[in-house]
């Protein structure tokens, strides 16, 4: 079997790296022990904020496992080697960094025909490369199924203004939990109404 590090480096298509992590990255994260953390570990979720560290590309395709943070910058580091224009989001409740609403951070490329796209692979029900017209609509788009899945967490209506979206560059490999929020949260905001986008 040929090495996973020489199949990742053949890789020629944002199809052909969605086939690729959709069949070799799996969901999870590496904590600071080295151990990796499986999605239904009955630990994983207790563990995460105080054990998990962003995993380097390296990593991740040794592990082959990662979350939406890690699979992002995996993500990042291919579509930069293969000249594409990508923005990285994060969407958050910005309460604070133990309430019990899910985050995602998610990467969106522009294609060779000008179209804006939304790769995802960690997200299984929404796994998928999705075309939209503009990064407005991208980003509206996202934001509404994001709220959608708020509302199964019985989000309460004055928590909804507390929704953050935020554009971010690459952090550093390595960092805990709490440094990549603190990462994340104090880059770019989103204003997902503008029209500027």
């Amino acid at each position: 079997m040929k090495n996973i590090n020489e199949i990742f480096n053949k890789i020629n298509s944002p199809h052909e790296l969605l086939e690729f992590m959709s069949k070799n990255i799996n969901y999870g994260y590496l904590g600071k022990s080295g151990r990796v953390y499986h999605f239904d570990d009955s630990d994983f979720n207790e563990k995460w904020f105080n054990e998990y560290i962003l995993e380097s590309k390296e990593n991740i395709l040794k592990t082959l496992y990662g979350n939406c943070w890690d699979q992002v910058e995996l993500e990042r580091y291919w579509f930069k080697k293969h000249g594409y224009e990508i923005k990285t989001i994060y969407e958050m409740v910005k309460l604070n960094y133990d309430n019990n609403y899910p985050s995602h951070s998610f990467l969106i490329f522009k294609d060779k025909d000008g179209f804006w796209n939304w790769f995802e692979n960690s997200d299984y029900e929404n796994r998928g490369i999705h075309k939209f017209d503009s990064i407005n609509k991208l980003l509206e788009y996202q934001y509404s199924k994001y709220l959608d899945f708020l509302k199964t967490f019985n989000i309460k209506e004055d928590e909804i203004k507390e929704i953050i979206f935020a554009e971010f560059e690459e952090p550093q490999k390595n960092i805990s939990a709490s440094e990549y929020l603190d990462f994340v949260i104090n880059s770019t905001l989103i204003n997902i109404n503008s029209k500027d986008k």
